[in-house]
């Protein structure tokens, strides 16, 4: 068989991409919008605690619906203090001084604007000196109020929209901002936009970022001293001094300043210079993939970022990868989808591309790359990317471009409106968006403008981004989002006729590779996509919850009995759970983790598609992550071993995001040590499916019928007949099907309970018999007529 000063005074820093935005990174492709969830408290820890006792507190905190939270921590014990920090998202710590040796109390609220969310942190202060002096009476800031001066110069000229995240210790809590209320400017003068700051303490540090609802320019978080900086500050699009991560200062000078803004305004208009944009001629590439490979591929979807680090940093990348060829090897995968793979502006899911034609600097190199591919295609593994071709990032050169002019030759790459339609909606939202060089389309967020697909410029873009990444061996794409490509007004948003010649333009580059593959993403008009005049492939979106459903209802539904018989089955492939929250929890927590019912539901989807695809640690069972909410619960780092801490995802124990539930239980150690374990029982399948090639391209046909406890199909390919039995149900079950054979040996050639091979006859009617014990899976082979 196969197989993480002074009493009183509390200073805040600031970790993270900044002041946060008002949308989520969600990934772009969800039609359901979910409701509101408390935010989530994913850590909160002491940092650190030095010999003066600054005490030193970290914290990540997220939430499905928005990035921007409202934060108070209040501290007790042998002081009392409260802080509130606007948007906790990217400002993650928190110092203060402890006066004396004991413990205290910290205690973090977190919260939405409707629901909060609370988390108590025991902190114990044991290292200061055994002879403390009296506390200090609380600092008090001083009553005079100064006024400092921020200039900011930007390209556009359309200062209206641009206002101030303001927060730091040298202004008043009432003139601190939050995201979504910046601090609009005081006037424009010649050029340039003016903010007047109040503050009251120039000794302190003072924060701001100069934003448009998500857009940041520069995309730093700016700090001054106004005792050292002083009180004249100028700010220049796109650009900063002294940086450092996420920090940065502002110019003091306005000299220097506009010189600054003259290179930014050389620029302007031409930000695709720093970009790969030259046509791409077809050059197919040699690979040692089988000519076939994509008729029974065993396809495993990878996170890359969550998936393995290589060099420490708590985030996985591409060497990564490379290191665990081996293990999806021998598990018996043959292809892989990797998400998002591509430069992108958010730093997480990859949807927002920046760059077509670079490698996600956080993953590694086109180098790291290339090898990948090397690697992969020498073990007969296909590497499968995701292409985003209905949008791209709003810092994509070429938005930026279009962005600049309303005459600039990439204007009409995109859609514009000079008023925003108020009767469109979307997934219960306008898609139009105010962008600083008008009004966009966007289906999903600001911060993916929708290309003009009705363009052929567009399309020759995304056929010459095809072409190099085919040119370079890559095997194929998945495309996203391709019901939303083209809009006909507010009625006509999703589906429309003209998708279809789009991805069949798409589809007229990949065919030139003989052995490159192309798969759809389009949830509620599949089928149309999956036929030969437009993707040609497309994932069944509805066959994973009709198998999850027949199996946690212990018989089969007329849905999957639909699926099952469906023509173009084979050009849909099967998946039961992916990236994306809207199409369902991991498969474990669907069906609580029940041992039985998760085999069932494998085999279901593994033996009916000639595609499955496998989202990673499904095979392990891995549930989403603890204490997280959406899509990030369903892309958190793979459980590789039973560490608590990183669960051998790292050698670092500060991880991007947090562990799956389960990630000390259920790991690829502790299920390769167990015989009986779901890793081996995904082994077996993938093993049979690839010694049995009829299983995926053989015609599927039900042989049992609708609210049976037992499923039945046959698949036959030429003189090739095989029959695949599931019992969904916790008893014992025979069951007689017709198969027009009569007096026909079937041999078992797999069984999930049965350990010796049998074969059983048709009777001189045709009718053959299966009796199966609970939650059996059965393959029967035909070998061989008795006449």
């Amino acid at each position: 068989m196969f197989r993480k000063l002074l009493v009183g005074c509390i200073v805040v820093l600031l970790t993270g991409c900044g002041g946060g935005g008002g949308e989520p990174n969600s990934t772009p492709s969800t039609p359901a919008q979910p409701q509101n969830t408390a935010p989530t408290i994913e850590s909160f820890n002491t940092r650190s605690i030095n010999d003066n006792g600054r005490v030193n507190l970290t914290w990540r905190v997220s939430d499905s619906q928005q990035t921007n939270l409202n934060c108070t921590i209040s501290i007790s014990g042998g002081l009392t203090l409260t802080q509130t920090i606007s948007n906790c998202v990217t400002t993650t710590q928190l110092e203060f001084t402890a006066p004396s040796n004991t413990n205290y109390q910290a205690i973090l609220q977190v919260s939405d604007g409707t629901l909060t969310t609370s988390q108590t942190l025991s902190i114990d202060v044991t290292n200061l000196p055994a002879a403390q002096p009296d506390p200090v009476t609380p600092y008090t800031p001083p009553t005079t109020t100064n006024v400092m001066k921020i200039h900011f110069l930007h390209t556009s000229g359309q200062y209206d929209v641009w206002g101030l995240h303001l927060w730091g210790s040298a202004i008043s809590a009432e003139t601190a901002t939050t995201w979504q209320s910046p601090r609009p400017l005081t006037r424009v003068e010649n050029d340039y936009a003016v903010y007047e700051v109040p503050f009251v303490d120039g000794s302190e540090f003072f924060n701001f970022i100069v934003h448009f609802g998500d857009i940041k320019s520069p995309a730093f978080d700016l700090r001054v001293i106004p005792d050292n900086f002083g009180t004249e500050v100028w700010v220049v699009q796109d650009t900063a001094i002294n940086i450092n991560g996420v920090n940065a200062e502002p110019f003091a000078d306005e000299t220097i300043a506009r010189s600054a803004f003259a290179e930014v305004q050389a620029r302007s208009g031409n930000a695709i210079a720093v970009i790969d944009m030259s046509p791409v001629s077809v050059s197919v590439p040699t690979n040692e993939l089988a000519d076939n490979w994509q008729d029974n591929a065993n396809f495993m979807e990878i996170y890359v970022r969550g998936y393995k680090d290589s060099d420490g940093d708590g985030i996985g990348d591409i060497n990564g990868l490379i290191e665990q060829l081996d293990y999806l090897d021998t598990l018996g995968i043959t292809g892989l989808w990797l998400m998002p793979i591509m430069e992108s502006s958010d730093n997480d899911h990859g949807y927002e591309t920046q760059d077509y034609r670079s490698i996600e600097s956080d993953y590694g190199t086109l180098a790291d790359f290339d090898r990948l591919i090397s690697e992969a295609n020498r073990r007969g593994i296909a590497i499968v990317i995701d292409y985003l071709i209905n949008h791209t990032s709003f810092l994509n050169p070429v938005f930026l471009d279009a962005s600049s002019s309303p005459n600039h030759p990439l204007r009409d790459w995109f859609i514009w409106r000079d008023t925003i339609p108020t009767n469109w909606s979307l997934w219960g939202n306008n898609p139009w968006r105010t962008g600083v060089g008008g009004n966009f389309y966007g289906a999903f967020t600001s911060r993916m403008p929708d290309f003009n697909l009705l363009n052929p410029q567009v399309i020759e873009f995304h056929q010459n981004n095809l072409a190099f990444w085919l040119n370079r061996g890559v095997d194929g794409f998945r495309f996203d989002a391709v019901g939303v490509l083209v809009e006909n007004g507010p009625d006509g948003l999703e589906d429309q006729p003209q998708n279809h010649p789009v991805m069949r333009a798409m589809r007229d580059i990949i065919t030139q590779y003989p052995k490159a593959y192309m798969v759809c993403e389009a949830p509620s008009g599949f089928a149309t996509f999956a036929l030969d005049s437009s993707c040609g492939k497309a994932f069944h979106f509805s066959a994973g919850h009709a198998i999850l459903d027949s199996v946690k209802q212990g018989r089969s539904n007329h849905t999957l009995i639909n699926v099952i018989n469906d023509t173009n089955l084979a050009n849909m492939p099967l998946i039961l759970a992916n990236h994306d929250f809207f199409a369902g929890n991991r498969v474990a927590n669907q069906l609580n983790q029940n041992p039985q019912q998760t085999r069932l539901a494998a085999a279901g989807y593994l033996l009916l598609s000639a595609n499955p695809f496998t989202y990673y640690g499904e095979e392990i069972g891995m549930l989403a992550g603890a204490n997280l909410q959406a899509d990030a619960s369903l892309r958190t780092p793979m459980s590789w071993t039973n560490d608590a801490v990183n669960a051998g995802f790292s050698v670092s124990n500060t991880l991007f995001r947090s562990l799956s539930a389960n990630a000390t239980t259920n790991n690829v150690a502790a299920q390769i040590a167990d015989n009986d374990s779901l890793y081996y029982f995904y082994q077996d399948l993938y093993r049979l499916r690839q010694a049995y090639p009829v299983l995926a391209k053989g015609v599927k046909q039900v042989l049992s019928t609708v609210n049976e406890p037992v499923l039945i199909w046959e698949s036959v390919l030429n003189n090739e007949r095989v029959v695949v039995a599931l019992n969904l149900s916790a008893d014992s079950v025979t069951s007689s099907v017709n198969q027009q054979l009569t007096d026909t040996s079937f041999s078992l050639v797999w069984s999930k309970e049965v350990s010796n091979e049998s074969s059983t006859l048709s009777d001189n009617a045709g009718e053959l018999t299966l009796t199966l014990s609970a939650y059996d899976v059965q393959v029967w082979q035909f070998a061989e007529s008795t006449d």
